[in-house]
Formats: C-alpha cells, structure tokens, sequence
C-alpha cells in the first residue's frame, strides 16, 4: 500500500515534516554524543532520517589535506564535517563508497558513507551510527534504489529505508557549497538495522562482498569464506564463522530427502522465497541470484535461523545487464531466475513442490497487489515530482534532463535499441505482462 504521506498536501507535508524535526531536536553533535555504543542505543529517528516527503540538504565539510588524502585512498575515512540543517557534526568519518557506482561513474558524483562514530565512538546521528549518500549510477531516474526498497519491504522483506537528498560539499581552496546533486540515502544495514527489524542483535552478520558467494561449502577452515569474500560485520573479536559454515554445509551436502527440514532449521526459507519473488520481478542480476554478491545474511540468535537481507539496489528494474540485452530482463524465466548460473541454494529449494509453489504464490500477490499500474505509478509520479527541480538542478549527474524525463515513463533512447534504458513504467506493464504469461492461468 503506498504511503499516505504521498498523497499529502505541499502546505501539510512541510508541518508533519517540521514536528518530527521538532521532536527529534534540532542541537548539535553534543545532543546526540550521549548515546551509548552498544546494543542499548535507542531507536533511531527514521521518519525524520528517511522522510520521502522532502529532499533534505546535506553539506560534507572536509579539510584540504584530508580531502586530498581521501582522493589518493578512496575507502579509508578521512576526518571531515556534517551539516544537516541547523546541526553540525565535527570528526565525523567520511569515505568513498561502491563498486561500479565510484570507478565507472564519470566525474565527481561518487557515492559517500558517513559515520558518525568512526572518530568519536560517542557520536549518532538521530540515533544512526552510519549515513549513505549513494550517486545513482548507471540509472537516469534516479529512483529505481527507492522504488526497489519499498518493494522489497512491501513484501515483507527486510529492506533499507531510503530518502532521496541534495549533498554539497565543501574543501577550502577547491569547493565552496559545491552541490554535488541528487544522492539516495540508503539505510545501514548494522546493529542499529538489526534491532529495529528483529528482536535481537546479537548474532552473527555476515556480508557476501565478493563475486560468487554463493553458499557452496568451501571445506571447515574459515579463511576460504574470508577469502571468498564473506566478511563477519559483527562480533569481530570472536571472529566464529562456524554458523555460517554449518550453513553452507547443508545447502551443498544434505541429501535430497533429508534437505527441506535441514535448511527450515537453520535458514528462514519463507523470507529468502519472498526476497527471490521481489527479485526475479526486478530481474536484478546484481544480488544472489546473479553475481552471487550484495547481500547480507543474518543469524537470528532467537529463531536460530539465517535471514536473507538485500542489498545494493541502484540497478534494479532492469538495468544489471552484464553483457545481457534489455530483452532478456524484460522476460527473464521465473523458473530459472539465475541468469544462466548455478545458485545452489535457489535451484535446490525451487526443485521442492511446496517451494516452487509459495514463490509462485508470492509472484502473483505482488502482481495484484503492488506491482501493478494502478499502485506503482502514483508512487513513480510522486517521486519523480518530489525530486525533479533538484534533479534537473544536478549538472553532475550521469546522464540528461531529458533522459531522466524520459526514463520515467519509456524506454529510452527508445524501445528497440538492445542495450536501453528501460523506462520505469514501460517496464512495470510489461515485466509484470512476462511474469503472469510464464505463470500461466
């Protein structure tokens, strides 16, 4: 269901937008240097952080010397300044962020990440440890991140939240206020995001960085998944893989009679059917069921099972080819969502009649109940008005005014060019016209 908040007068979204700033407080980093560093932190203020009824302004403020130091080592912070409204954060840690969005993204609009307690481990941001201002890259909307969230948790999903702001950036002698453009802020997936999604934050959090992270055993010595690029996010000085080995052995070891209540046990499987739902309509290659990287995977310490937690949604709707034409998203087999890869622990699950059902299941609810014309494009349209003034404002952006206008409603530069843009709402009639012909009656 869309947000009410969408639909809301300019004159009232500015009141309910100024009572939760209110409420929050408007002081300085010393009114939040109070909040602890543990698991006790209290819940962060996401209807002020990730409003999506106003693109707020954030300013980086970063020393000349710094600035310089982080253009030689992008991914290691540099000391610098937030300024959000009448707030100032000193010593905060900023950095570079991505992959493809920081090396093939032309000119100065790279992705940031902010963290507040990086310097001062006493600093939050409305109760937020981590901030990022992520560029848009290779999408001329703009809005294909946010609209893939919103899905993901329409669906039940443990999606980020997201808010669309204008980023400047200051270093003396090089930019004064510079505005660097439109960026999506994209909510941290840590232990401020654990608490608020489960009832516990304790356990294990593990982030499939590398390429082919796909679950396959790789033997019992922790170093071949560090090598392979799992990466433990939290509780680092025990450094204990083993639950995530255990995982791994029993999506690749466990015979087939016995496979269904081995993974149940340690895997929520209902919430990784409805992620691969949300995916497959996406036909979003960079996640699991493409490149097998851009996930985060949970071990929920009260259930005793993993959950699957997206991550890294800018190319959503689409536009993840990797060598592949705008056709083949366009009808990607929701029998075979992987992209012509083995992904050991889809195709083992879909292989089982009851899975294959429910993801089936899920399919068409989000057809009938989301992702459709008639709850899709009010939501595409109140985006695109919310942002376009800042947008067209944006000369650093990749692509122009008139692709971003037209990526919206079409395909662009047009419908038969292999290689387009596919436009949001062209895409939303005719992927979800593909999903229910391949279902069938």
């Amino acid at each position: 269901m869309r947000s009410r908040l969408n639909n809301l007068g300019g004159a009232v979204k500015t009141a309910l937008l100024l009572l939760a700033v209110a409420a929050a407080g408007c002081g300085g980093s010393s009114s939040h240097s109070a909040y602890g560093t543990g698991s006790d932190d209290p819940p962060a203020d996401y209807a002020l952080i990730y409003n999506q009824v106003a693109v707020e302004e954030y300013e980086i403020e970063i020393p000349a010397a710094n600035w310089q130091a982080l253009q030689g080592d992008p991914f290691e912070y540099v000391s610098g300044t937030l300024h959000y409204g009448s707030e100032t954060y000193y010593n905060v840690g900023i950095r570079y962020k991505g992959n493809s969005s920081y090396y093939a993204m032309p000119g100065v609009k790279k992705s940031f990440k902010v963290h507040f307690n990086e310097f001062d481990p006493t600093q939050r941001f409305h109760g937020l440890k981590k901030l990022n201002f992520n560029n848009g890259f290779n999408d001329p909307t703009l809005m294909r991140e946010a609209l893939a969230y919103k899905l993901m948790r329409t669906a039940g999903v443990p999606g980020s939240r997201t808010s669309h702001v204008r980023v400047y950036v200051t270093v003396p002698g090089t930019y004064s206020r510079e505005f660097f453009g439109v960026y999506t802020s994209v909510e941290q997936v840590n232990k401020s995001f654990l608490q608020d999604r489960f009832p516990n934050s304790g356990g294990n959090l593990f982030k499939a960085q590398g390429i082919n992270c796909d679950l396959t055993y790789l033997g019992s010595d922790a170093n071949a998944y560090i090598q392979k690029g799992y990466e433990l996010k939290t509780n680092e000085v025990e450094n204990n893989y083993s639950d995530l080995i255990n995982l791994c052995d029993i999506v690749t070891n466990t015979p087939d009679a016995q496979f269904k209540s081995a993974i149940e046990a340690v895997f929520n499987v209902d919430g990784f059917l409805s992620w691969l739902a949300v995916n497959t309509i996406l036909s979003y290659q960079d996640s699991y069921a493409g490149k097998a990287h851009n996930y985060y995977l949970y071990h929920n310490t009260q259930t005793g099972r993993f959950e699957y937690i997206p991550w890294d949604l800018n190319t959503s709707f689409g536009q993840s080819r990797f060598g592949k034409t705008a056709d083949y998203m366009l009808s990607l087999d929701v029998y075979a969502p992987t992209f012509g890869n083995y992904r050991i622990l889809i195709d083992r699950l879909l292989d089982i009649p009851e899975y294959l059902s429910s993801y089936e299941n899920k399919l068409r609810a989000l057809m009938d109940t989301y992702f459709n014309e008639t709850e899709m494009y009010p939501d595409i349209d109140a985006m695109y008005s919310l942002i376009k003034d800042d947008v067209y404002a944006d000369t650093k952006k990749q692509f122009s005014d008139a692709a971003f206008d037209t990526s919206v409603i079409q395909d662009w530069p047009n419908a038969t060019d292999p290689t387009r843009t596919l436009g949001l709402k062209s895409y939303v009639v005719e992927r979800s016209t593909n999903i229910l012909q391949q279902l069938g009656p």
